[in-house]
């Protein structure tokens, strides 16, 4: 409806009726404005509380603090999805190969497993640090833990998720709320990645993931693996097709 066809219907009311319009019309924008700035406070919060654990691990086990804190507010935005709140899972990792409780597992195919459920938010955290340590994920242990960016895509090329605009979500919160610096890492321009995975090849790495994966789904797993050890390098499995990398497929 336009703002004036609004107009018209208010100038026809009674005059306790408009201030009444007037006043729900306010009321609807000062809530809208006031939920933006809450989201906005919940993600600085959410930053905040769980930086010194994202930064613990990654002097642990690798996984940039930047990435892992984009991931927990995407995944869970902010901790207030009713996941992150019924079962301290911030990540949407599936309960493939787990032993623990399981949360909101149903009779459906696409939720017949279930997820895994936590004691604490930083269990989430621990677990997640864990998962990206299998396989799958072993190339993205090349890159520097500043280029953020390369890690985005990478966490997409791997496997992680299917949605295309997955990468971008995620540089987007991380420069947003400046997560690059947590590590003393700096804004990234550009859209590709900056690091070359090998000096000696001098070749982007997120070319080399897509040719790797075109050169490995023309060849058997067994002389990928042999070439690989021929590298000395660890070896990469390629995603499956219609498979979300967050079901678990470490193992």
């Amino acid at each position: 409806m336009s703002f004036y066809l609004e107009r018209k219907i208010i100038d026809n009311f009674p005059i306790n009726k408009r201030i009444y319009v007037f006043c729900l019309i306010f009321a609807v924008f000062y809530a809208f404005t006031a939920s933006s700035q809450t989201t906005r406070q919940d993600y600085l919060d959410y930053i905040e509380r769980y930086k010194p654990v994202a930064l613990q691990f990654e002097q642990e086990y690798g996984v940039p603090a930047s990435i892992t804190l984009a991931q927990g507010i995407l995944e869970s935005y902010a901790g207030r999805s009713r996941m992150a709140q019924e079962a301290n899972n911030h990540f949407g990792i599936k309960a493939y190969h787990w032993q623990g409780e399981v949360y909101g597992k149903s009779d459906s195919l696409s939720n017949s497993v279930g997820y895994r459920k936590y004691g604490a938010p930083e269990d989430s955290f621990l677990d997640h640090a864990k998962f990206l340590k299998g396989p799958r994920y072993s190339i993205l242990y090349e890159l520097e833990v500043t280029d953020y960016r390369s890690w985005a895509q990478g966490l997409r090329d791997c496997g992680y998720a299917e949605d295309v605009n997955y990468p971008t979500k995620l540089i987007n919160i991380i420069e947003q709320y400046e997560l690059y610096a947590l590590n003393g890492g700096k804004r990234l321009d550009g859209a590709k990645p900056t690091q070359q995975v090998e000096a000696e090849e001098e070749t982007p790495s997120s070319s080399r993931w897509h040719h790797r994966k075109r050169r490995d789904r023309n060849r058997s797993q067994s002389d990928v693996q042999q070439e690989s050890t021929q590298e000395q390098q660890t070896t990469y499995t390629p995603m499956r097709q219609g498979r979300v990398a967050s079901s678990a497929d470490n193992d």
